[in-house]
């Protein structure tokens, strides 16, 4: 005898008791973030407390879809990065915020209770071990710090960094979701280039190091200029392969109105970046056009006059190239022989003690956080170098090969110019590279997904048999 299971026959629903116990957990958490928001409120001046409504809106975004939270901190961050400056707790304090440091530790925290909340096995994740061990490395050099708030600081940076590469790689499943992602990443570099194009048009660059220099939304040329050059590619990228005539027309204003603003920021960094990132793109995609970089660069020195004056000032007997030299054997001996070879001085060792950034980030590892600290930023370098040149060779569309390539030439650039520069010791940059190193993880499949329990129940549909 046969029995047919009816339409109107309930399926067995699993976990039920788990997914109870986690809204009642989520109820009581946003009830205590609640109480502790409504403290602030209470306690705070007026930035403080529409600081303190922002961050409670937030935390709200982020336990109905942290996806959501993520895309929304990485489509501001660049904007509010110029808020750096703007205390939130009035000048009297000694200890204060700012609406950057908001950012860094709502990050850190949703990063944290995403991993917590999802149970997940961090080393999963390819690069995790080179990433903790800096972390951890640069953690102890904490005790060695000349001032441990500067340094505190400075790893809770590079600790939120971490936190983006998580989620991104996490969360960022399908092909739909990464490439929300990447869209608003271009997104949040349209602010900054429209800011910076007025005050190139309208002479009111503020002047730093006796020149106007574009700054955008941001507190130094420098950073600016590195954020635009690390986005330049994907925007080429996008460009290159969207089918929609209206985000093709504004990418094509976007992308020259990008370069000039690296020009317009006077960074010779940056202006060296943009000259790998077209090494390389024309290098694979007609290597006769190398040549053309060069013939290129001595064209723009001739023709523009503030190219000539950079160059100049940096080659001066006096100039930045000597200073620069001066300043790396300076930081090295911020540490003691011991040191180098162990956790280093301590970060922002080298910024306290000399009143001045080493323009060197390898230098700067090595006398912070040791041969150890530097050998683990060099391993995650060589780490993802290698995930994309294996994505780019194996890549399942043209899109996807070319997004490695970008990701190639950012990579490529940000090690040149680290080697003058700089970069690490700027969140807004580790934001926006981790979160594209996420996607390159996801979209080479190294990182293999724990697959998913298979739902033992059977189907409204299924049909039973009994004897």
């Amino acid at each position: 005898m046969a029995v047919t299971a009816t339409a109107a026959s309930p399926r067995p629903r699993r976990h039920s008791t788990a997914r109870w116990i986690r809204r009642r957990n989520d109820v009581w958490l946003g009830l205590v973030m609640g109480g502790l928001v409504a403290l602030l409120l209470l306690q705070l001046p007026m930035e403080a407390a529409l600081a303190s409504s922002v961050v409670c809106a937030f935390i709200i975004v982020a336990l109905v879809d942290t996806r959501v939270a993520l895309l929304t901190l990485l489509l501001i961050r660049a904007v509010i990065d110029v808020a750096a400056t703007v205390p939130l707790l009035g000048g009297e304090r000694s200890v204060d915020a700012n609406a950057a440091a908001v950012m860094t530790f709502l990050i850190i925290g949703i990063g944290v209770a995403h991993i917590g909340l999802r149970r997940m096995n961090l080393w999963r994740i390819p690069l995790t071990k080179p990433f903790a061990i800096y972390l951890l490395i640069a953690a102890i050099g904490l005790a060695l710090a000349p001032d441990v708030g500067l340094a505190l600081e400075d790893w809770l940076r590079a600790f939120s960094a971490f936190m983006v590469y998580v989620l991104v790689v996490d969360l960022m499943e399908e092909e739909r979701d990464w490439r929300m992602m990447l869209g608003v990443m271009i997104l949040a570099a349209v602010i900054p280039v429209t800011v910076g194009l007025y005050q190139f048009f309208s002479g009111t660059a503020p002047e730093t190091e006796g020149l106007p220099r574009l700054v955008g939304t941001f507190t130094h040329p420098a950073p600016y200029a590195f954020f635009l050059v690390g986005l330049l590619p994907l925007s080429v990228v996008y460009f290159m392969h969207n089918k929609s005539p209206l985000v093709r027309v504004g990418l094509f204003l976007f992308i020259p109105a990008t370069v000039l603003c690296i020009y317009g920021s006077q960074t010779r960094g940056a202006w060296i970046g943009l000259a790998v990132l077209s090494t390389i793109f024309l290098a694979t995609k007609a290597r006769w056009a190398v040549l053309l970089v060069p013939l290129a660069a001595g064209a723009l020195f001739f023709a523009l006059p503030g190219v000539q004056t950079r160059i100049d000032e940096a080659t001066s007997d006096t100039g930045s190239v000597f200073w620069r030299q001066k300043t790396w054997g300076d930081s090295l001996e911020v540490a003691s022989p011991l040191e180098l070879v162990t956790t280093g001085a301590g970060l922002r060792a080298v910024d306290v003690q000399l009143g001045a950034l080493s323009h060197n980030e390898y230098i700067r590892l090595l006398a912070e956080t040791g041969i150890w600290g530097l050998l683990a930023v060099l391993m995650l370098y060589k780490g993802l170098l290698g995930i994309a040149l294996k994505g780019h060779r194996e890549a399942e569309s043209p899109f996807r090969r070319d997004l490695m390539l970008a990701f190639i030439m950012v990579l490529a650039a940000r090690m040149v110019t680290a080697l003058a520069d700089n970069i690490l010791i700027f969140p807004v940059l580790e934001w926006y590279f981790w979160a594209f190193a996420g996607v390159i993880v996801v979209m080479s499949g190294a990182y293999q997904r724990r697959p998913a329990l298979l739902d033992a129940a059977p189907s409204d549909a299924e049909v039973k048999t009994a004897a």
